[in-house]
């Protein structure tokens, strides 16, 4: 039995020989349960002791020796690969374990690296969930509502909704209790907070763009084509400001294409220059399709949901007939991005 310098830890099924190297972390602990204790008086003693017990994976060694100049060696049944964070710095004592391939932190999103010191190799395991691969390195669902098939709880996940070799996966929230448990994948952006539009007169001259949180439209077009269903709420409350007013529009939203859309939420995407009070015949003047087209010096509101998936999400917000006068002004919201549903 040999503790070498130049070899992993490797312990013969048949006792004959054994050998190990183990290199030093100077003032650190691992606060694991031991498997024994000893008083040696080296190095060299405290590792041939790690060797020689099957379960040792490594040890805790003294730094400085007692007053009959022994160190105190703690045998320990893992390491600080398999135990992060339990490894510690501390005054009193080194720490040692065998060269390891996981010391170049190999395994991916949170996965525990595993060494195998006999063949100086790792599988890595107990990843965040949705990803796959050698290293957990790829996201492997969809969606959230292909998530939500492993009984998963709602939080932040990373999907893939065009699978390997298409757009680069993104960070999305899944909402699993929205929509009767199907699996929702929510996108917030920069705009979702009531924003005050004044002093722009002309229309559209107003131009808000949306920016979505850590993905990119083209990302956000593959997770809207991977899903049966998507909707975005958008809002606009007035004060003697019109919206769409007809042909004459003051106000619209852009697609992810760029498109100047016609039409507000709540009403099929068919329908130019309506809003949602238009369907149910409620709008406050009837010659017109939107509360807000009455023009009249009262808080009105246009809302409802944009659902065509093929134009969202919304990529800019225009705006106008704000500042002709003192009072006339107008306040827009815009919801996240919400898609849910198998294909």
């Amino acid at each position: 039995m040999f503790a070498m310098d130049n070899s992993a830890l490797y312990r013969n099924p048949k006792g004959d020989l054994s050998f190990g190297k183990f290199k030093r972390d100077p003032f650190h602990y691992l606060w694991v349960q031991k498997l024994s204790s000893s008083m040696v008086e080296d190095q060299l003693d405290c590792a041939f002791l790690c060797v020689r017990d099957p379960k040792c994976y490594s040890f805790n060694l003294a730094a400085f020796p007692n007053s009959n100049g022994l160190y105190l060696c703690d045998l320990l049944g893992t390491d600080k690969y398999r135990e992060t964070k339990t490894f510690q710095a501390n005054a009193t004592f080194h720490h040692y374990s065998p060269p390891s391939p996981c010391e170049s932190t190999p395994c991916k999103n949170d996965a525990v690296c595993f060494p195998e010191n006999k063949w100086n190799s790792y599988p890595c395991v107990e990843c965040k969930p949705g990803f796959f691969g050698n290293h957990f390195e790829r996201a492997g669902n969809k969606t959230c509502s292909q998530i939500k098939l492993l009984n998963l709880t709602s939080g932040y996940y990373v999907i893939d909704p065009d699978g390997e070799g298409g757009v680069k996966p993104f960070k999305v929230y899944c909402n699993m209790t929205d929509k009767d448990g199907v699996g929702v994948t929510v996108v917030s952006h920069d705009s979702e907070s009531k924003t005050l539009v004044d002093g722009f007169p002309g229309r559209g001259s107003y131009s808000r763009n949306v920016t979505y949180n850590e993905t990119s439209l083209l990302q956000l077009a593959s997770l809207t084509a991977s899903s049966t269903h998507c909707e975005q709420f958008i809002k606009y409350d007035c004060y003697y400001s019109r919206l769409l007013r007809k042909d004459k529009m003051y106000g619209w939203w852009v697609s992810r294409d760029g498109e100047k859309m016609k039409y507000w939420g709540g009403v099929d995407s068919a329908m130019d220059n309506k809003c949602a009070c238009d369907l149910n015949k409620t709008c406050a003047d009837p010659k017109y399709g939107c509360n807000c087209d009455k023009l009249d010096r009262t808080w009105r509101e246009d809302s409802g949901l944009l659902t065509n998936k093929y134009k969202l999400p919304v990529k800019q917000l225009r705006f106008g007939d704000t500042g002709n006068t003192n009072d006339d002004m107008g306040y827009h919201t815009l919801g996240k991005l919400k898609c849910f549903g198998l294909i």
